[in-house]
């Protein structure tokens, strides 16, 4: 509980005594410590430092905040696409929203995607469009990429998905500037999610 509220209580608690330190060093209390309400962006060029350290430690306990936060280092700082991607995708899985967002980003403007890749994509969409955040989420990362991170580029742009449903009506009408209220194709919106994705982090 301590952990899930402040990470500033956590540290306090291990250094008042060492029964408490044993005890917060559980898997338990790292997967819930409150890492979510860090910046994403302070992260991406802290390798080695205390910070990441602790931040590994939680992705190591499953926690789904800390596993975006090292997924992205490993993906735009470090240059590791595919074991970024995995971690993201693992973060995905766990629930994470924002996590589900740029995978899904990612999954579907892959150059070298899989057919499994774009269903997986779909899926994390599906999952952020439900929950009613993609523009919450949209807004984050155009955040982050506004930042020197990004030397290596996560996807092509002239590459992103595109509608697959041969009884879609609105497949390659919808321009940037489209009114999406009564778009029902999660496939459409999932293409234009992805280049306004695209156009944040290419511009």
């Amino acid at each position: 509980m301590v952990a899930s509220n402040s990470i500033e209580d956590l540290f306090n608690m291990q250094a008042s005594c060492r029964l408490f330190a044993s005890a917060c060093n559980s898997d338990a209390v790292y997967r819930h410590t409150l890492v979510s309400v860090l910046p994403i962006a302070c992260f991406l060029d802290y390798s080695g430092t205390p910070a990441m350290t602790f931040l590994h430690r939680c992705a190591r306990a499953r926690n789904p905040a800390a596993m975006l936060r090292v997924g992205l280092s490993h993906l735009f700082w470090c240059g590791h696409r595919r074991g970024g991607m995995r971690t993201l995708a693992e973060a995905a899985e766990l629930g994470d929203l924002e996590a589900c967002y740029i995978a899904a980003m990612l999954l579907l403007s892959l150059g070298d995607k899989t057919d499994g890749e774009v269903r997986r994509g779909f899926k994390f969409f599906c999952v952020v469009r439900d929950s009613g955040t993609v523009k919450r989420c949209r807004e984050v990362f155009t955040q982050v990429f506004a930042g020197p991170w990004s030397d290596i580029p996560p996807a092509n742009p002239e590459e992103s998905v595109s509608c697959r449903s041969s009884s879609c009506r609105t497949r390659g009408t919808i321009g940037d500037d489209s009114d999406l209220s009564s778009v029902a194709c999660v496939q459409c919106l999932a293409e234009y999610e992805v280049r306004k994705f695209l156009g944040t982090y290419c511009v």
